[in-house]
């Protein structure tokens, strides 16, 4: 696929692009709100959970060793 039939294909995605609005609805209040040790407790179990409902293993690499890409200029 050429350059051309890239540009042809990308600007009829453009114009047939659909969007829909939707409310979410009311939200309930949160009566049992959660802050300090328990939070970051919640936010520990809840992060294996999803790891191994994903299947994988959790992360074996040091905070120093965390795999991320910094592009400056990307967040506005």
């Amino acid at each position: 696929m050429d350059d051309r039939e890239r540009k042809f294909r990308a600007d009829r995605r453009r114009r047939t692009a659909i969007l829909n609005r939707a409310s979410l609805g009311h939200t309930e209040q949160d009566l049992t709100p959660v802050s300090g040790f328990a939070a970051l407790t919640l936010v520990q179990q809840l992060t294996r959970e999803c790891w191994a409902l994903a299947g994988n293993e959790m992360p074996k690499y040091t905070r120093r060793e965390t795999p991320i890409k910094f592009i400056p200029g990307r967040l506005k």
